[in-house]
């Protein structure tokens, strides 16, 4: 019985140590849990924004709201706003450097939703901005465009935008 006993907790031990050798084979290992602090871009992190819509034509200030952008490290991004969750979905896309230290573009898309909850389409996003001296504020400028269901460009849209650092 104890012989029997012993091979089977060593067959369980060799699978075990299989098991672990293949996990970190296929790239499962302790650093993949964080990427060091030491390479993250000063953009990196949660942005409140105030941004206000501007006639593209004359300037005139059409609305202002509060957006929350979150960069996360390797050049993507997450994007909502205090609009109403029936009208608006969470926004996705990318950021990265442009050009001289403390600039960048970031590019995001949403859907767009009718008062009865259909599809009325997306809106694309493009932003320039500058981060500032201190790196928890940035200023810049939105150009957007708001797309019906095939994507036909219905509206453009002009803004200015200014956010800090949450995190």
């Amino acid at each position: 019985m104890n012989a029997r006993l012993l091979k089977s907790c060593g067959l369980a031990l060799a699978l075990s140590i299989v098991t672990l050798l293949l996990v970190q084979a296929c790239g499962g290992s302790n650093d993949a849990n964080a990427q060091a602090a030491g390479g993250a871009d000063p953009v990196e992190g949660v942005w409140e924004s105030t941004i206000t819509i501007r006639d593209c034509a004359s300037g005139a200030v059409i609305r202002t709201f509060k957006g929350v952008n979150t960069f996360h490290r390797g050049g993507t991004l997450s994007d909502t706003n205090n609009a109403a969750p029936t009208t608006r979905g969470p926004g996705t896309g990318i950021w990265r450097a442009a050009g001289t230290a403390g600039n960048y573009t970031a590019s995001f898309r949403f859907y767009r939703y009718n008062p009865d909850g259909t599809l009325a389409g997306t809106q694309r996003v493009n932003r320039s901005f500058t981060l500032s001296a201190d790196g928890n504020s940035t200023t810049g400028t939105i150009a957007a465009q708001v797309l019906d269901t095939a994507d036909n460009v219905l509206q453009n849209v002009c803004g200015t935008e200014s956010s800090v650092r949450l995190y």
